[in-house]
Order: C-alpha cells, then sequence, then structure tokens
C-alpha cells in the first residue's frame, strides 16, 4: 500500500530577503546566504572556466559528479582523477583512483563511495576525508567494460551493481553481470549473461513505475539493445523487442549504440529514452532514437519520435547527456563525437517533440569525447557541463529553478538512487529522477535539477521512493530543498 510518511525537510535558499526571512521564521529553515540568483536579460553562451576553477590537468575520461564530502557543493571523478569543489571557486585534486568511476554509497553510511568500472574496484569514502579500496567483489569475469550503473535491484535498501561487458576486437567477448550487495558487506554475482553482446552504456530507471528499478543496455557492433524489465527481487526479463526498445532490425542488424539516456522528454509525467547510435552512412545501420515511454494507457511501450525530433546525422555520435541548460522547463540533449570533423552537438527542446540545434553549441568547445555530464557546480540554479577535459559555465537566464537533494533510509538506499520526483505546472508533469550512470559511463550530478521558466510562486512536489512510498510537499522557487527519508518507514 502506498503510504505518505513524514519527512525532514531543509531549506538551502540562494537568495536572501523577505523571502528567506520569512521561511526561517516559520519553518525552523536552515538559511545558507550563497551567491543570490542573478537578474537581467538572459545571457548567451557557456564559458570556458576549466583553467580558472584549477582543472587545468583534469582527464578527459568519462565523469561523475557527487558531493562526496557532504559540503552541499558538488565535487567530481574523472578519469579516477577525484577533484574537491571549494565552494564553487575552484577544484583540488584530492585522489587519484584507477579508472573511471560512478558514485553510490554501498554501505548506507551517508558518504558516496566509488565504483572504478573500468578496472572492477571499489573504493569507501572515509567520511568525506579519503578513499580506501575495499575488496568485497567477487572475481569478475568481465575484464573489459565500458559502463556500469549502481541501482538496489532487489529492494533491500542497498546498492546493487549491472556491469556492461564489452570486448577486445575482434576475438575477445565479455558478459554482462549482476552484482547484489549482501547489506553493503559484500557484492555476490547472482547472474552472468549467456547469450553475450557488446555492452557500452548502461543506465537504470523505473520506467513502468512499478517501483523496481529496471536497466537499459547500450549494445555495439550492430546489435540490438536490451531493456530489461525487473520483477523487484532482481530477476530481469529482456522486453526490448516487445516494447520497441531493441532498434529498427534492417537487413539483419540494428545499430552501433554507445550511449543512452532516461528522461521526460515532453513532461507527460513518464520517462522517456533517447538512444544514442553511431551510424556509418549505410541507412540500414540504426540512427539515434527519440522513444517517447507511451504511459500506462501505451502499456509502457515506445513510439519512435526521431522524424519529429529532427536531429541532424553524423556518422560518430558518442555520448548523451539530458538536463535543462536554459531553465524552460525542458529537457535538453548535448551529445558527443569521437570522428575528427563531426562536432558534439546541444539540442534545445521546443516541446512537442522539436529540437533546435544550437550553433556553436553555445560556446561549447570540446574535443572529440566520450564525457558529458551535468552539474550545477557553482550553485547558482544553471547547469554546467564537463565535457572534453574541459568545464563550461552556463552563465544562465533568468528563469526560474529548483534543486532537490534526496536522502534515503531504510529499505531505500542512502543516496536514494532511482528514486524520482514530479512537479506538477499547469497541464504538465515533469519528472526526474536520481541517476545511477547516464550515456556511457557518465553520471549527472545526484541531486535532481528543474527548470520552472517564469514560474515564480511555490510548487508542489511528490516524491516517489524506490521502496513504494510517497511523499508530497510544497516548495518555494529558486533554492535548493533536502528531503530526507523518514526513519523507520
Amino acid at each position: 500500500m502506498t503510504t505518505f510518511p513524514s519527512f525532514k525537510l531543509r531549506f538551502v535558499l540562494l537568495a536572501v530577503g523577505t523571502v528567506a526571512a520569512v521561511l526561517s521564521l516559520f519553518l525552523g529553515t536552515e538559511i545558507d546566504p550563497a551567491t543570490p540568483v542573478a537578474a537581467g536579460e538572459p545571457k548567451k553562451g557557456f564559458i570556458d572556466v576549466t583553467e580558472a576553477m584549477g582543472l587545468k590537468e583534469m582527464s578527459g575520461g568519462t565523469a561523475a559528479w557527487g558531493d562526496f564530502d557532504n559540503d552541499g557543493w558538488v565535487d567530481l571523478c574523472v578519469g579516477g582523477q577525484v577533484w574537491r569543489n571549494e565552494k564553487g571557486k575552484k577544484f583540488v585534486k584530492v585522489a587519484d583512483l584507477p579508472g573511471s568511476a560512478i558514485w553510490g554509497d554501498f554501505d548506507n553510511d551517508g558518504y558516496l563511495d566509488l565504483f572504478c568500472y573500468e578496472t572492477g574496484r571499489l573504493f569507501r569514502n572515509i567520511k568525506g576525508t579519503k578513499f580506501e579500496e575495499v575488496k568485497i567483489l567477487p572475481k569478475l569475469p568481465t575484464r573489459v567494460c565500458l559502463g556500469a550503473t549502481w541501482g538496489d535491484f532487489n529492494g533491500d535498501g542497498f546498492l546493487d551493481l549491472y556491469l556492461g561487458g564489452y570486448e577486445i576486437w575482434p576475438d575477445k567477448e565479455y558478459p554482462d553481470i549482476i552484482l547484489m550487495s549482501e547489506k553493503g558487506e559484500r557484492f555476490v554475482e547472482t547472474w552472468r549473461q549467456t547469450r553475450i553482446l557488446r555492452a557500452r552504456g548502461v543506465t537504470a530507471a523505473d520506467f513502468d513505475e512499478d517501483g523496481h528499478l529496471d536497466v537499459f543496455v547500450s549494445n555495439y557492433r550492430l546489435q540490438p539493445n536490451l531493456l530489461w524489465k525487473n520483477d523487484g527481487k532482481g530477476k530481469f526479463t529482456d522486453v526490448a523487442h516487445a516494447y520497441g526498445a531493441a532498434g529498427n532490425q534492417k537487413l539483419g542488424a540494428y545499430g552501433h549504440t554507445i550511449g543512452s539516456a532516461w528522461g521526460d522528454l515532453d513532461n507527460d509525467g513518464h520517462l522517456d529514452l533517447f538512444v544514442g547510435n553511431f551510424s556509418h552512412p549505410p541507412d540500414y545501420q540504426d540512427r539515434s532514437q527519440f522513444l517517447r515511454n507511451k504511459g500506462p494507457k501505451g502499456k509502457w511501450h515506445f513510439e519512435d519520435m526521431t522524424k519529429t525530433a529532427n536531429l541532424r546525422w553524423q556518422e560518430s555520435y558518442a555520448s548523451p547527456t539530458l538536463g535543462d541548460y536554459d531553465n524552460d522547463g525542458l529537457l535538453d540533449l548535448y551529445f558527443t563525437t569521437v570522428y575528427a570533423g563531426d562536432k558534439s552537438v546541444l539540442y534545445r527542446n521546443l516541446g512537442k517533440w522539436k529540437f533546435e540545434e544550437i550553433k556553436a553549441s553555445a560556446g561549447i568547445t570540446p574535443a572529440l569525447t566520450y564525457q558529458a555530464a551535468w552539474a550545477d557546480f557553482d550553485n547558482d540554479g544553471q547547469l554546467d557541463l564537463v565535457t572534453g577535459g574541459r568545464l563550461f559555465r552556463n552563465p544562465g537566464t533568468k528563469n526560474h529553478w529548483l534543486k532537490v537533494h534526496l536522502e534515503g533510509s531504510g529499505k531505500v538506499n542512502r543516496a536514494a538512487i532511482g528514486a524520482q520526483v514530479r512537479l506538477r505546472l499547469g497541464d504538465q508533469t515533469l519528472t526526474r529522477q536520481v541517476e545511477g550512470a547516464t550515456g556511457q559511463g557518465n553520471q549527472n550530478d545526484l541531486t535532481i535539477h528543474f527548470g520552472l521558466g517564469n514560474h515564480k510562486d511555490p510548487v508542489k512536489l511528490e516524491i516517489r521512493w524506490t521502496d513504494g512510498t510517497r511523499q508530497e510537499l510544497e516548495t518555494p522557487v529558486d533554492c535548493t530543498i533536502t528531503v530526507k527519508r523518514a526513519e523507520g518507514k
């Protein structure tokens, strides 16, 4: 049965004045006198702040954002380098780990840990001060891995891992595997792929809203993609063909999918899917796809909206990431490339499955790369981007915004990975989730971000925790709120 438990709510306002004072008086909130929201006319063009932020030596490997020291400023792990965010003013490197990694609190101690999927090694965060390897993983059969995702697949409140297996071309291939957590004390292999495909990106979402986290696997070499539907106990069934998500088979082939991204692209309250396909000129190879989730009326099947979206074809598209960079309430697309002559692109979502290419990518000038992840590193409410070994600051618009940081407890993992938040605006329902991974091996900030356009009044939220319970609350905008899952629920 769905319940609405009590919750603790903390506001970290990025504005000052009457509103903050009133909230402090009546709600007992904590006020953070951080950078005020920028006013004035919308500005154009991202700004390369790599050197200014101390990131000149940043790796070009895949990137993951996460606040590992719980100071409210999101940190960065890129290519195994861990960079601490010094209150949005600079980054300082604090660790060098063996390979690209993703953030997840595997032991539920309140500090984000790192799984280096490239090397199959796990590092515990010691109270936000350092990282120590913990050897609680079994011997892994997957020696080449380009993507993995965290997620609580059996509903016990602890994060598990899905690892994608890739190849040593042309002779060797490796299986996907699932590692289940035993209360954060160790991991055991519970499933190994028998029909081995060549996975690249792995990303998870409860796309059918049954309370169980499902997994989408992007497969390369003209192979079908996989959509694993979870029964809630960690048993998965591939429904990609039946639900319209495997790809468009022509001449016996599919596409070269490198990375994919979940997101509510049409604000109907359901998570859609962008499938990022590298493809050579022959048209039998799948181009990138925009797949609309048809929701309960369509039995959670997907409708191909690619022709309407009208994405310009390039041969070497690689890793996509979704984020509302202009805070208009619609998720936009940034998509990298890896061949000389091609260019990474930024597409603005115009609504109704129409997308507009932003010429010269609004000042984003990365090298050829698989790196792409969004986060608001300076806490001004505008999503910034790391890509191609560069950090690009978003100067923003005057549109309103809201950020929501979730903390789980009980049967909900502490990092709340897999939880969803819905926000109602007029006749639209904006849906966002806490992601365990996106694209090929990247990870956006675990703090959920909403752009709200010109809406300045308080908004109502519905939080859907991973154990099926829900919470409702009302909050002012242009601030960050932290919602803690009630203990013992």
